[in-house]
C-alpha cells in the first residue's frame, strides 16, 4: 500500500526563508567552475526537499518519482525568478509584533559603521541574516512612498528576526549591489570620506590607529569590490 505523503511546496521565491537556505548552501558544496557528479546532484536534491518542503529522506524516498521530479524543477524554476530589489517587506518580531522594513532610503548617505558591518557581513551567506540587518530597519514614519526607517545601532538587534525573511529579499539585494558595481561604490566611496573629512574626532581615531586618509580611501576602495561579489545560488535539475 502506497502511503500518502503530504508536501508542501513553495510556490515562490518568496516563500522560502532565509535560514533555510542559509542551511541549504551551508550542506551542499557547489562549485561553479566544476560540473557536479551525480552523487552530488541526487544529495542537493535530498536537501532541497529536506530544508525548503520539510520532507526527510525517508518520505523522500516514498515520493512517486513523477512527483520528485516535479518538485525539484519547480524549486529550481523559482530560484530563477527575477529579483528586484524589495524596498520595503513585514516581519514578524520576537514579540509577536508585525513590522515593516524598509531598505535604507538613500543609499549614498549610508553612514560609515553600517558600510563596515555591511561589507563584512554581505560577503558570506552564513551571515546574510547580519547583513540585511544593516539594510533593512523598521520603518518609523512615512508618507506615500517615501519613509523614513530607525538609526542603525547594530546589526545584532534585528539579525534574529532576518533568519526568517524570504530569502527573495537579500537575494534582490545582492543582485542590487551587484548590478550598481563601480557607480554605487564610487558614491559610497565620496560619501565616506567626506564623513570622515567632516569629522575631525572620526579622523583623530583612525589617525591614532595609523590610518591617514589616503589610506582609508584605499581600503574602502578595496572593500567595495566585495559588494559587487554576487554568490552562486546552487541548485539543480532532474
Amino acid at each position: 500500500m502506497i502511503r500518502e505523503i503530504k508536501v508542501k511546496v513553495p510556490r515562490e521565491l518568496s516563500d522560502v526563508k532565509l535560514k533555510e537556505y542559509q542551511k541549504y548552501i551551508k550542506i551542499v558544496d557547489f562549485n561553479s567552475e566544476q560540473e557536479p557528479s551525480e552523487e552530488k546532484i541526487n544529495f542537493a536534491n535530498m536537501k532541497m526537499l529536506e530544508y525548503f518542503c520539510g520532507i526527510d529522506l525517508k518520505e523522500a524516498y516514498e515520493l512517486p518519482m513523477t512527483a520528485f521530479s516535479n518538485i525539484i524543477n519547480h524549486l529550481a524554476t523559482i530560484f530563477k525568478e527575477e529579483t528586484p530589489l524589495q524596498q520595503r517587506f513585514t516581519m514578524i518580531d520576537p514579540n509577536g509584533k508585525e513590522l515593516e522594513f524598509g531598505f535604507i532610503p538613500k543609499i549614498d548617505d549610508i553612514t560609515l559603521g553600517e558600510f563596515i558591518d555591511l561589507e563584512k557581513y554581505i560577503q558570506n551567506w552564513e551571515d546574510m541574516h547580519k547583513a540585511m540587518a544593516v539594510l533593512y530597519r523598521p520603518i518609523i514614519f512615512k508618507t506615500g512612498n517615501l519613509y523614513e526607517i530607525e538609526d542603525y545601532e547594530g546589526s545584532e538587534k534585528y539579525s534574529d528576526v532576518m533568519l526568517d525573511a524570504p530569502v527573495s529579499v537579500p537575494i534582490g539585494a545582492n543582485v542590487f549591489f551587484y548590478r550598481l558595481g563601480k557607480e554605487l561604490s564610487s558614491h559610497l566611496i565620496h560619501s565616506l570620506v567626506d564623513q570622515v573629512n567632516k569629522d575631525l574626532t572620526l579622523r583623530q581615531t583612525l589617525e591614532q590607529n595609523g590610518v591617514g586618509i589616503n589610506q582609508f580611501t584605499q581600503s574602502l576602495k578595496e572593500m567595495s569590490l566585495n559588494l559587487k561579489t554576487l554568490q552562486n545560488y546552487p541548485y539543480f535539475n532532474v
